[in-house]
């Protein structure tokens, strides 16, 4: 008897969890619905956040349907479901806490209908044989969501990972495993009030520079290649770009610059080490909506075509992903490839 009690209450716990969860998804998916601006900006996220949702509703209602009280429902029955439910509290908690990202963040400015800053100078040096090479960098990897966002585009899009913090502390384990991904080094801007929190300022010594280096190759043990996240102040600050470069030569690794001010001193760095510049020429989704992404898309085409190689650089968001999915005739035009076949 009073096996069949403890059971039952073990059900009736579980069952209050899933309920639990069932209303914080419904808040979670009404919170994220009204950030959006634009009936088809809205029907486009809608459509996003149903799709998780109703799998993790499926699979809570698995955990908790109505079993009948009874000695089947044993001690390890009851710790699996447990640990399906931390699962997927764990993952509804990552959905709550997953802003949706927006490329103005890329160089910080005040004013938002501002321009992104030009990619780099380029001489034309049209294709003569085989394909031109565009490279599509997805910066702002974080979550498990968005490697499966990015893969779901079925193109060889190279991921780049911020670096683990309390906000999205797996990161770096995302990229076990995986070839030809980067690292997104955040770097310190001008005006930017949503900072990581472990970003290299101006004011930082070679040794703390060399620390964290150090700690993102321990992190990410095959990363080669490392881009900007933000940086509108570091980068154009010539000493504290000596310092990083330096550094990063030092252990085998390349800057590329994402360009997210004009005057970006990487070049002038990389000239006096000898380095080959590498730096952003397209931003895929400085503004929202689809339209505007494959625009983009056609114009880092376009580039790739008339100087033989280009770098874009866009983020794991809906409409990015959509564009992508939408400009594959586009994309057919050119070699998409990894950043060290340029």
């Amino acid at each position: 008897m009073h096996k069949r009690v403890s059971s039952f209450r073990s059900l009736f716990s579980l069952k209050h969890i899933a309920v639990f969860l069932l209303l914080l998804i419904m808040i979670s998916v009404s919170i994220l619905i009204g950030y959006f601006i634009g009936f088809n900006q809205a029907q486009e996220e809608t459509q996003r956040q149903q799709e998780q949702t109703q799998l993790l509703m499926e699979q809570i209602k698995e955990i908790a349907k109505g079993e009948t009280p009874s000695s089947a429902l044993d001690v390890s029955k009851t710790n699996e479901q447990n640990r399906e439910i931390i699962h997927l509290k764990k993952e509804l908690k990552e959905i709550l806490s997953h802003k949706e990202i927006s490329a103005h963040h890329e160089y910080a400015p005040k004013n938002k209908k501002a321009t992104p800053p030009p990619g780099q100078t380029r001489v034309s040096r049209p294709v003569t044989q085989g394909n031109a090479k565009l490279v599509i960098i997805m910066d702002d990897v974080s979550y498990a969501h968005d490697v499966k966002a990015i893969r779901s585009v079925g193109l060889p899009l190279v991921m780049s990972f911020l670096p683990p913090s309390s906000r999205h502390g797996e990161s770096a384990l995302l990229a076990q495993g995986m070839s030809g991904y980067m690292v997104h080094l955040p770097l310190e801007a001008v005006d930017f009030s949503d900072e990581e929190q472990v970003t290299l300022r101006t004011t930082d010594s070679k040794e703390t520079i060399i620390a964290q280096i150090q700690k993102i190759k321990k992190l990410y043990p095959d990363v080669r290649y490392i881009n900007n996240h933000t940086g509108s102040k570091f980068t154009a600050d010539e000493e504290a770009m000596d310092r990083l470069i330096s550094t990063m030569r030092e252990n085998g690794l390349i800057f590329v610059d994402s360009r997210t001010t004009a005057q970006s001193k990487a070049k002038a760095i990389d000239t006096k080490y000898g380095m080959r510049y590498l730096g952003r020429d397209v931003f895929l989704d400085h503004r929202d909506g689809v339209a505007n992404i494959k625009k983009q898309i056609r114009e880092a085409v376009e580039i790739a075509k008339r100087n033989g190689t280009a770098i874009a650089i866009g983020h794991p968001r809906p409409d990015t992903i959509e564009a992508l999915k939408q400009s594959k005739d586009i994309l057919g035009e050119v070699e998409l490839v990894r950043i060290d076949k340029i």
